[in-house]
């Protein structure tokens, strides 16, 4: 579960501009993705870009939109609880590799 999350996250992030607009799922795992890693690993990710991703990729009238992205940002710091130093560098190196690619950064 650990890995297909990380490989997750980090594909779908790092294939999907800031820009451009994805389905549900994508979004739900890029957003959960930005904050995780913008509390774990300490970086600096824009909230203004992140608010507009988040509106420009949040389906009309789904009102659960925001409780999956609480939930998957909750898996991935329960997740992480487990995680080896090791696991969480390379989280972080691929985190901040993501955010470079969205421009999402300050």
């Amino acid at each position: 579960m650990l890995k297909t999350a990380l490989i997750l996250a980090s594909t779908l992030a790092a294939a999907t501009p800031a820009s451009a607009t994805v389905d549900r799922a994508t979004a739900v795992s890029t957003l959960a993705g930005l904050y995780n890693s913008a509390d774990v690993c300490n970086l600096s990710i824009s909230k203004a870009k992140v608010d507009a991703y988040r509106a420009a990729n949040t389906p009309a009238g789904d009102a659960l939109f925001n409780v999956d992205v609480f939930r998957a940002t909750d898996a991935l710091y329960t997740q992480q609880k487990s995680w080896t130093k090791d696991q969480t560098a390379d989280y972080c190196k691929k985190a901040a590799a993501n955010v470079r690619t969205l421009d999402m950064g300050l």
